[in-house]
């Protein structure tokens, strides 16, 4: 389907097994490019607020010295007529400040509503739930802080003492309120326009906006609370100028590094976690590549201008380390930020469950084959996590858009597809049979961030603008679609290159870059897929170093032709194909002509695309090693009764002191544990995928899963 056809030592024999049949059967290790491999050995715990003193225990104390200090001075006694018509002229006004205060508190949270329903037509249910929920914490805040300002100033107690408590509630609030909201990055300035619109008609007197940039130097609206601690934004931003209070530290340097230990979460999702914790924006953070959700991943971060304080609250101290999904912990300031590709490869540790039996394939035929796998490698394809969901081929998509062909890339994107979840399909079904785009966008959910984003830009533009509707799509996705289509056409080569030629030597015309030289792509130009945040997964996380500045051939950078002369100087590993572009090489031999044949029965013209306007689709190609050896292979067949048993030790086992499972000598039940590295544009599943001789396509996995998991419940 995606041109993954052989095995490059089909004559060894494989075995079944179930690949993370549990989460913590696989754990991944960022290695980062120092060679170290990353984990987390350091975990700040934060006391809860419960534990320490509140600005509300700080008031009545203040309250009840006042109080003595009243009684212990000479005062003028009020006679009783007195005494009582201040009574009843103070219980009249507050109630009818406070009747006041209610009718404009419904009023703002009615606009909240209003405020929440025009944001999401934008920007997604998501943003606009965030933004709620931001926004009427700025007022139930704003209410308090006035609230406790009337307190600070009652006739009763000094002036000095009103300025005193006044200032201590103001700080306070500095410190423990978050006051600012951002928006995802939004790239067409007529929608920020219409988000600032919004939020002058229905924020106005809680929130104020303005458009600044993230760490990447994408635009993105900053929302911020007009009162903090009963002062007006304008008067605090003075103050914290003049104080410098709300500048970064000039001493610091700007970026916070820190280790992500993460089980069965998203790394996206964890990323809009801390985001919201530490009050930034989801675009300070980088990294170096996305982690793949099921399985216990351990990873570098940075976060621009980042308060390590503000990170380690999210480790409380009143739960055990054990009950966490994820942690965050190692955290340092540094000068540089990660950027993705910013690695040396993966550390995998892994448990192949549901083994044959011991007749079937013995222990000592299982460690050949893993010493041959060890010595030989695999085929180095890219995995199926590169080409999307089985509903959709993503390099579909990416040929239609290299093809230009815009109203093919809407309805690849929009129709109904086999997989699908019943609702999304027939969501996608409605829109096919009745073009309604409210209710298609009423109806998809907001995950669906391209298919949401070509129907507001049909909604914008008109039902037939098809490119003007993709260009709505975030650009790294429309980038990902494109690079699927040439990692399809790599792994068609790779396959012909192994059964036309031999799988043990290069050939004559073949490309080489020795091995030794390059643990990463050689990418031809910086603009190209090196400087998008492409969404990648443990397995496949490309290094994209050797660029060109100005995005000139740099053939002398990347790779050689094998000729008779120098056949001998190279083997196997050092052979590479293009990832098809403008401005690289092709082999010198029959593979040359079937590139060509692909891409003419495609309709796909790379020469073409180099002199487009639209210099975001210029895609000068890469080159790929053929054959990848994992590294520093260890395994162990373990023994067990459990079938659930965990049987790997987690960086959170080793900060507890926990142990792994030994093996039982007469256990029913086998498993092989796996332990290599790999280089950062390799992927897991395909070195597996030769060492068992099984697909690694996801109904296969599932169906061992689904067949261990009914072991496991007799």
């Amino acid at each position: 389907m995606v041109g993954i056809k052989r095995f490059l030592m089909p004559e060894v024999r494989g075995f079944h097994g179930a690949t993370k049949q549990r989460y913590s059967d696989f754990v991944v290790h960022e290695v980062a490019l120092n060679g170290q491999v990353v984990k987390l050995t350091e975990v700040q715990r934060f006391v809860p607020a419960s534990k320490i003193q509140k600005v509300s225990e700080v008031f009545k104390h203040r309250v009840f010295a006042m109080l003595n200090d009243a009684v212990n001075k000479k005062m003028d006694i009020p006679t009783p007529v007195h005494t009582l018509v201040g009574k009843l002229a103070g219980q009249l006004l507050g109630l009818f400040n406070r009747n006041k205060r209610a009718r404009v508190l419904n009023q703002e949270r009615r606009d909240v509503e209003k405020l929440k329903e025009a944001v999401a037509e934008v920007c997604g249910n998501e943003t606009a739930e965030r933004l709620k929920e931001f926004v009427l914490k700025a007022v139930d805040t704003q209410m308090k802080d006035e609230e406790m300002k009337r307190q600070a100033h009652k006739e009763t107690r000094s002036k000095s003492e009103a300025k005193t408590m006044e200032k201590d509630a103001s700080c306070a609030q500095i410190e423990d309120a978050d006051t600012t909201f951002f928006f995802p990055p939004i790239e067409a300035k007529e929608t920020r326009a219409i988000v600032h619109q919004v939020l002058r008609k229905f924020g106005s007197g809680i929130v104020v906006s303005d458009t600044t940039t993230n760490a990447n130097g994408m635009s993105v609206i900053r929302v911020r609370r007009v009162m903090i601690g009963g002062k007006k934004r304008k008067d605090m931003d003075q103050r914290n100028e003049n104080s410098g209070r709300g500048s970064w530290p000039k001493n610091r340097p700007d970026y916070l590094q820190f280790v992500l230990y993460k089980r069965n979460l998203e790394t996206n999702s964890v990323m809009m976690q801390l985001a919201k914790a530490m009050n930034t924006s989801v675009s300070n953070f980088t990294y170096a590549g996305t982690k793949d959700k099921r399985g216990i991943t351990t990873q570098l971060c940075t976060v621009y201008h980042g308060s390590k304080e503000r990170l380690e609250r999210l480790n409380n101290a009143d739960r055990e380390l054990d009950s966490f999904n994820f942690l965050v912990g190692n955290a340092t300031y540094v000068t540089q930020r990660l950027n993705l590709g910013d690695l040396r490869g993966n550390r995998f540790s892994m448990v192949i469950r549901d083994l044959p039996d011991d007749d079937t394939i013995s222990n000592e035929q299982i460690h050949e084959v893993v010493r041959s796998w060890s010595e030989h490698g695999f085929i180095n394809y890219f995995g199926l996590q590169r080409f999307g969901t089985k509903a959709i081929a993503t390099h579909e998509i990416g040929r239609a858009i290299l093809q230009r062909d815009y109203k093919r890339v809407v309805d690849l994107l929009l129709s109904p597809h086999e997989g699908d979840a019943t609702k999304i399909r027939e969501a996608r079904q409605a829109f096919q049979d009745a073009q309604d785009i409210e209710a298609a966008l009423k109806a998809l959910p907001p995950y669906l961030i391209a298919e949401r984003a070509v129907l507001q830009g049909l909604r914008t533009y008109g039902t037939t603008s098809y490119a003007a509707a993709i260009q709505g799509i975030p650009r790294h996705l429309r980038m990902m679609y494109t690079h699927s289509y040439q990692s399809y056409v790599w792994n068609s080569v790779a396959s012909e290159r192994l059964t036309r030629f031999s799988r043990d030597a290069p050939v004559v015309g073949d490309l080489v870059i020795p091995h030794d030289k390059m643990m990463e792509e050689y990418v031809v130009d910086s603009e190209s897929s090196g400087g998008v945040d492409e969404k990648e997964d443990e397995d496949c996380l490309p290094n994209k170093k050797a660029r060109t500045s100005s995005g000139a051939t740099r053939h002398d950078a990347s790779a050689s032709v094998v000729t008779t002369e120098n056949l001998s100087q190279y083997s196997i590993y050092d052979v590479v194909l293009p990832l098809p572009g403008y401005s690289i090489m092709y082999p010198d031999n029959a593979l040359r002509q079937q590139y060509d044949e692909i891409l003419q029965v495609d309709a796909v013209d790379f020469q073409t695309l180099e002199r487009a306007t639209n210099s975001e689709y210029h895609l000068p190609g890469s080159y790929r090693h053929v054959v990848r050896k994992p590294m520093d292979v260890k395994h162990e067949i373990k023994r067990f009764n459990d079938p659930v048993m965990p049987l790997l030790a987690t960086d959170v086992d080793h900060l507890i002191g926990g142990a792994t499972h030994a093996s039982i000598p007469d256990g029913k039940h086998r498993a092989l544990c796996l332990e290599f590295q790999l280089g950062p544009s390799s992927y897991a599943t395909m070195a597996v995928r030769e060492l068992l001789k099984q697909s690694s396509n996801l109904d296969v996995q599932l169906q061992l899963r689904q067949k261990l998991e009914t072991k496991a419940s007799k």
